[in-house]
């Protein structure tokens, strides 16, 4: 049986999903500070999973109604650029093999869903990614999560 070959292909294992890992979570540091630890897993077409070149975004929304009613209010974004390799290298962790962002800054509500007596709080993420496909085309990936509730 043979193979596929890589010709005319550029890059034939770029991400081609994008994945917020169940490890992303909120934490609290030490001085009290809610932070959101967001895991990103990137897999290629064969389901493998690998790094990625690219614009990330982290959007934060704030739940309105029940768990249908969508995502909610938008409150905040973290724009991450992962074009510049040694930023992106710093990201990546490869014990989890996902890339592990610290967002700071988050709204006070986040840290809501660290009182383990409230099982209404809940935080949504958004994650889009730009990147090339394998061709060298402009690829777009996304995925949702929810924390809490």
């Amino acid at each position: 049986m043979e193979g596929q070959r890589a010709v005319g292909v550029s890059s034939p294992f770029a991400p081609a999903s994008l994945t917020i890992h169940p490890l992303t979570r909120v934490d609290r540091d030490v001085q009290g500070v809610v932070w959101i630890v967001c895991h990103i897993e990137l897999k290629d077409a064969w389901g493998d999973t690998c790094k990625g070149v690219g614009k990330l975004q982290v959007q934060l929304y704030r739940p309105v109604g029940g768990r249908a009613s969508g995502l909610g209010s938008q409150e905040l974004a973290w724009d991450i650029d992962l074009s510049d390799l040694d930023k992106n290298a710093s990201f990546y962790d490869p014990p989890t093999r996902t890339y592990r962002f610290p967002l700071q800054n988050a709204p006070a509500w986040v840290a809501d869903v660290l009182d383990p007596d409230n099982h209404e709080a809940r935080v949504r993420l958004r994650a889009v990614m730009t990147t090339t496909g394998p061709k060298g085309e402009e690829r777009f990936l996304q995925d949702e999560y929810t924390i809490g509730g």
